[in-house]
């Protein structure tokens, strides 16, 4: 089996998970953007009432772009995202099962948009390293609160679509993180036991997820989870050793 050194210490497993956003994607320029997108969506096939209103529940600020990094479109599972929505376009003046569709609907305009105009950024060293940790035997896959399509969809773009063993999103699971539901199945679906997998992530919902799971919690671009009982902190991904 191989081995990772992370701090020094020797680890071994046979699956590494990851979170995307912050962990191997630049969130901030993607989410500013997909704010910007989802913004637009709403102030053409709704109001540009409804599209404010969206823009102040979800952490999104039209002025500049920048996103509230603890806010809905940063850390949300779409589910809970779309009821966000879906509320921007009640107080609007829509019925509720209407404002449900509509939010949907809005939802697809944007991620069309995104996909189209909108290219992800690795962190830097992420890509040699996951084809390093490829190459070394081990089994890698996403763990995401994120939609498992959609995810999919960006990995290709980001030529990382035979990289991973496994892609689980929120949509596939009951609860999202912090619950370990996406960890588990994740292990599940290639057999593997949590134990024998590392779980790498940026939140401390990362952290719990792991955790929870019986899987090993890595915390990287954030050294205070090891405060959120992260088992190891490293700066980014490109920091675990092969040994």
């Amino acid at each position: 089996m191989p081995i990772l050194l992370i701090n020094g210490n020797q680890y071994s497993t046979k699956l590494i998970l990851f979170d995307v956003d912050g962990t191997l994607v630049d969130d901030k320029p993607r989410y500013s953007n997909l704010g910007k997108a989802r913004y637009k969506a709403f102030k053409e096939n709704a109001s540009k009432k409804a599209a404010k209103e969206w823009a102040r529940l979800s952490g999104v600020n039209p002025n500049d772009w920048t996103i509230d990094p603890l806010g809905p479109i940063s850390k949300a599972p779409r589910r809970d995202d779309l009821a966000i929505a879906a509320g921007a376009l009640y107080l609007d003046g829509y019925h509720w099962y209407d404002a449900r569709a509509m939010a949907e609907r809005i939802y697809e305009i944007a991620d069309e948009e995104q996909q189209k105009k909108f290219k992800p950024i690795l962190y830097e060293g992420t890509m040699d390293k996951l084809v390093e940790l490829k190459k070394a035997g081990f089994k890698l896959g996403i763990a995401t609160n994120g939609v498992t399509d959609i995810t999919q969809e960006m990995l290709a773009g980001l030529g990382l679509g035979d990289m991973f063993s496994v892609i689980v999103g929120a949509d596939l699971v009951e609860r999202s993180k912090p619950a370990p539901d996406m960890i588990l199945l994740a292990c599940n679906n290639i057999g593997v036991s949590p134990s024998d997998c590392i779980y790498v992530g940026d939140q401390y919902t990362d952290m719990a997820a792991a955790n929870d799971s019986g899987a090993l919690s890595v915390g990287v671009r954030n050294l205070d989870l090891s405060e959120k009982e992260a088992k190891e902190t490293l700066s980014f991904v490109r920091d675990i050793v092969v040994g």
